[in-house]
């Protein structure tokens, strides 16, 4: 009933936000000329505003005139005058504290979050709150499980800047957050517990609990998949847990405090773990009023989402927007085969794949595909964030977009200019059925790249990769002049996914931050992941477990 009442109050909370996002739609233009002068006027004494006459500019067009397009490098020296303490920087109001973030390759960023930001997020959480309230059956308006990402450490720059929010529900407004956390089926104190394999178990204590778990959201859909992939394993420990009311792992004590004894719900877990045939059969008995799981679904997450839908039957689908760190890019919509732009949160530019002049949403033409420009109130002008969408539709005036992958995701180790794109269609192409991973392998001469899989056959599947990838002429090139080696292959043993998620965790990455790819940019994966080589050429061991013969 608490769980419910919270849900409720949050839809009617959110409806303000929601009403002023769908007028946008209906004059992206005009919200986008408001919303841009309103910024600009806000920091035009800034270093930033006075260096590009923010105070002289009077139209979308002027402010493209005037300002040019920025990369990190470009940004990070500003950023480091604010972590230095230095104010008005890149904008007028104080940085409240610098977010870290990093892509799948490369060092971490530091995003200034003020609190004009988090107005402009919770400008975007809004309307789908209230989207969803208005679409979802009402048994989704239960209690639900957000997904929790590891606490960073607590740290301050030389400036006395804080980095990091202490947790996930720091982005919303104070009042949003407290109806959020009176819906949590998993307390957010969860963040604070380091061990995956624990994490993973003190978080299914806490779900299995609930046979009224109604709504569940991720990022990564493989983050779900893992988190109950042991359920069957684990049910005896898990129903012994709920049986007494405790929670066997060493967890602080905000994570186990208002557990209690549910022996009724114990001989459920025990009898469903005993007679049920699948996962899937598992996961809808145990939950049987799931009603709604949203997360990742385009670009390379496809076939995760297909794999966490296969698992969660029961519930209906919802594909997430485009989110980053550094801001919002599009609002999931129900019943829509794409997701609005967020008009009401950022200024948005489209900069078109074949090049030219960025365009407004009023200006996206259907089917064309674009590069992101996100102009924030934390004080990110003209930024390019790095990510591709493609134009699937309208609603009123405004386009429908598809996240379609990283914009610039290139691995160049010899001139090979290796885009992830080529690479994803190469693995589609292959059939694999399990996990598949390209990443260089600069331990050997020459530099070659690496098929990780956990899937058979892997020596043949590489030197078809190879082959696709000379159809890159750059990359044929190389390896004509013996700069690359040929593809090797690497059989991942274990758990691939779990291994992909803490190798990403290890190079810097927030847990809920890490995304699917088909490939990554760094090196040393070989030894991240446990396994072996098993191509021919020069053999570097896999984590623990010895080469294969």
């Amino acid at each position: 009933m608490r769980a419910r009442l919270a849900n409720a109050a949050w839809a009617l909370a959110a409806r303000p936000a929601s009403a002023a996002f769908h007028r946008a739609l209906a004059e992206p233009e005009r919200a986008q000329t408001r919303l841009l002068l309103a910024t600009l006027r806000a920091n035009a004494d800034t270093v930033y505003g006075r260096t590009h006459g923010f105070g002289r500019i009077q139209s979308l067009r002027q402010f493209q005139n005037a300002v040019p397009v920025v990369g990190w490098d470009e940004v990070a020296p500003y950023v480091d005058r604010i972590a230095a303490g230095e104010a008005t920087v890149l904008t007028a109001e104080p940085v409240r504290l610098l977010e870290p973030t990093g892509g799948s390759s490369g060092g971490t960023k530091r995003i200034p979050y003020t609190q004009t930001l988090q107005r402009q997020i919770h400008a975007a959480v809004g309307p789908w709150i209230a989207d969803l309230s208005a679409n979802v059956p009402a048994s989704a308006r239960g209690p639900a499980y957000w997904s929790v990402s590891p606490a960073v450490p607590h740290e301050r720059t030389a400036g006395g800047i804080p980095v990091g929010f202490e947790d996930d529900g720091a982005y919303l407004s104070p009042l949003h957050r407290t109806l959020a956390r009176a819906t949590l089926a998993a307390p957010s104190a969860l963040r604070h517990v380091a061990d995956p394999e624990t994490f993973r178990y003190a978080t299914l204590r806490h779900l299995v609990a609930r046979r009224d778990l109604a709504l569940v959201s991720v990022w990564n859909p493989t983050f779900l998949t893992l988190l109950l992939r042991p359920l069957r394993p684990w049910a005896d420990r898990l129903a012994d847990d709920i049986q007494h009311g405790t929670l066997s792992a060493n967890v602080p004590p905000a994570v186990s405090a208002g557990l209690r004894q549910d022996p009724r719900r114990a001989d459920e877990l025990r009898h469903l773990a005993a007679q049920t045939a699948s996962e899937a059969d598992l996961a809808s008995a145990l939950w049987p009023r799931l009603a709604l799981v949203s997360a990742w679904a385009d670009g390379h997450a496809v076939r995760p989402a297909q794999s966490l839908r296969a698992l969660v039957p029961q519930a209906a689908f919802q594909p997430k927007g485009l989110l980053a760190t550094e801001g919002v890019v599009t609002i999931p919509l129900w019943g829509h085969a794409g997701a609005a732009p967020a008009l009401t949160s950022h200024v948005i530019e489209f900069e078109p794949e074949g090049g030219g002049r960025p365009v407004f949403a009023h200006e996206v033409e259907a089917g064309g595909r674009y590069g992101i420009l996100l102009t924030t109130g934390g004080g990110l002008v003209r930024y390019r964030l790095g990510d591709t969408v493609e134009a699937v539709g309208q609603i009123r005036q405004a386009p429908l977009l598809r996240f379609v992958g990283r914009e610039h995701a290139v691995s160049d180790r010899v001139g090979e200019k290796l885009h992830a794109g080529h690479v994803a269609q190469a693995l589609a192409a292959l059939g694999l059925d399990g996990f598949a991973m390209v990443a260089p392998d600069g331990a050997s001469a020459p530099v070659r790249y690496v098929l990780f899989s956990d899937t058979p056959g892997l020596p043949t599947a590489a030197r078809r990769l190879d082959e696709a990838f000379q159809a890159n002429v750059h990359y044929a090139l190389a390896r004509r002049l013996g700069q690359l080696g040929p593809v090797a292959a690497f059989q991942v043993h274990g758990d691939a996914e779990a291994g992909y998620l803490a190798g990403c965790v290890g190079l810097g990455q927030r847990l809920g931050d890490v995304k699917p790819t088909a490939l990554h940019r760094d090196g040393g994966w070989a030894g991240r992941f446990e396994g072996a080589f098993i191509s021919q050429g020069p053999q570097q061991g896999g984590r623990r477990t010895p080469p294969l013969a």
